[in-house]
């Protein structure tokens, strides 16, 4: 492959996933006509016409010339995508919203990334920006899952297993750019999300607010488009629509179908999927215990909603809670440990994933057997996926490169903005996708102090924890190998 067909691929890969993005400016335009707010329609209109002439011609530019994406140009266009589309997207939060530029661009990756956290006023926000920044937020669940599919399956980073995209794409191991292939995920994506729109709809939730919770649920995202208690805007039943949209945001985008169609063959073939349910229906029992201890009793049933909510949210790596304090009813370890091991391999969800941490764990248990009996053999499986040593390798060196991350995340954040356990909370819930989550640890005495130096929220932060937030929130989502692999200095001298 020539030198400029590797990088015409990879600004093809740049101009359409910019063209998307900005093509979700639409709806955001209609929903400020619809609020009289007219001025704000134009230059929405203006900001997204812009961005989509832009990207469109640079298409029209590459048209006619051949680009192809090799193993190690798909790489490096997929850190490019999660590294310039945020610049991109800062612009719109940088002139509609009148943030500055270190705001809008940890606004934009936030978003992005799906990790929820937000320095937006939403009582004064006008609500055509929350809508942008609710699509911009399902527009990075896309993304992630396009990304997970059609670069770091088939790469095997971190130990992923790349067999079940035979599902999707009708092979295991080629890494995939073609558009064509994406329709199917977009398809099951966009119906999961419509799904709950008329689930929170049902149940009595606005309809703004219900398209806009729709969309950060299906992204496993942690942002409320609204200032306040989410109760105070979607009751139990709501609550339960959410919980059931987070718990099937943390299901592999590729056995949902099969998981709706043979449920009890489904989870003998894919073990994680029963592991999640089991750890939600676990972790929700813990909470409905302390919400019930905590209230002197009370109705069984909102209790049980509530409690099915926050350990949906918690285990997707969402961070939402029905009402500022439930998640913090329970240790603040446990809570973390919940974040940081995440969901499914193939969804949305921060975090190590179960997979991983089932597969160490095994990995583990048969290293100790051998100390006793040095010469057995034990095939390692985890349901259909057998796993070897070469994917051992590949996992326990992304969670020795996840723990570095972490402890540097922690470092930076207590020397610029918070004392050590803020520093630790803050870095795991980024590195998570999580943000919220550090905000519902936040304890009593500093919450009325928004920029104190303990536990600051984050509009308060300085722009040098911003700029490191923007960093974790982004290895966090591209799997932390992939940004080592593509800062291999000696490939691309010998290239």
């Amino acid at each position: 492959m020539s030198f400029s067909e590797f990088m015409l691929g990879i600004l093809h890969v740049l101009a359409v996933a910019a063209a998307g993005l900005c093509a979700l400016v639409v709806p955001a335009v209609l929903f400020a006509i619809a609020d009289g707010m007219r001025d704000l329609a134009m230059s929405m209109l203006l900001v997204g016409s812009l961005g989509v002439f832009a990207t469109l011609m640079v298409l029209a530019a590459i048209s006619g010339f051949e680009r192809r994406l090799g193993r190690a140009s798909g790489y490096l266009a997929l850190v490019a995508v999660w590294v310039v589309l945020p610049v991109f997207a800062a612009v719109s939060f940088k002139t509609l919203a009148g943030l500055s530029w270190i705001d809008a661009w940890f606004e934009a990756a936030s978003a992005l990334t799906t990790s929820g956290s937000s320095v937006l006023t939403r009582e004064t926000t006008p609500q055509a920006i929350l809508f942008w920044r609710s699509s911009m937020e399902w527009y990075g669940g896309f993304i992630t899952l396009v990304s997970i599919i059609h670069v770091l399956a088939p790469g095997g980073f971190g130990g992923l297993p790349a067999g079940d995209r035979r599902i999707i794409t009708g092979h295991a191991s080629d890494m995939t750019v073609d558009l064509g292939e994406f329709r199917e995920v977009l398809g099951q994506y966009v119906l999961m999300t419509f799904v709950v729109f008329v689930g929170l709809m049902l149940t009595g939730v606005d309809g703004p607010f219900a398209a806009m919770l729709a969309m950060v649920t299906i992204a496993t995202g942690g942002f409320l488009p609204f200032d306040g208690a989410l109760e105070d805007h979607a009751g139990p039943l709501a609550q339960l629509v959410l919980a059931g949209g987070l718990a099937l945001g943390t299901v592999s985008v590729f056995w949902r179908r099969r998981m709706i169609r043979a449920p009890r063959r489904f989870l003998s073939v894919s073990p994680e999927t029963g592991l999640i349910a089991f750890a939600i229906l676990a972790v929700a029992l813990l909470f409905a215990a302390r919400i019930f201890a905590v209230s002197g009793g009370g109705n069984l049933g909102p209790i049980l909603a509530e409690s099915l909510l926050t350990s949906a949210s918690l285990i997707a790596t969402s961070g939402i809670e029905s009402r500022p304090g439930v998640i913090a009813l329970t240790p603040d370890v446990i809570v973390l440990v919940i974040v940081l091991v995440g969901g499914g391999i193939y969804s949305t969800t921060g975090g190590v994933k179960v997979y991983r941490i089932v597969a160490m764990g095994i990995h583990s248990g048969r290293e100790l057997n051998r100390l006793i009996y040095p010469s057995s053999v034990t095939n390692l499986r985890f349901g259909r996926h057998s796993i070897d040593e070469e994917s051992m390798r590949a996992i326990w060196t992304y969670f020795a490169l996840s723990m570095l991350v972490l402890a540097f995340a922690s470092l930076a954040f207590t020397l610029s903005a918070t004392h050590f356990e803020g520093g630790i909370t803050m870095a795991v819930a980024f590195f998570a996708n999580a943000g919220p989550v550090y905000e519902a640890m936040v304890p009593l005495s500093y919450a009325t102090d928004p920029a104190n130096e303990a536990w600051p929220q984050f509009a308060a932060m300085p722009a040098s924890a911003k700029l490191a937030a923007i960093a974790v929130m982004t290895l966090g989502r591209l799997e932390v190998m992939v940004v080592f692999a593509v800062l291999n200095v000696r490939y691309w001298i010998n290239r």
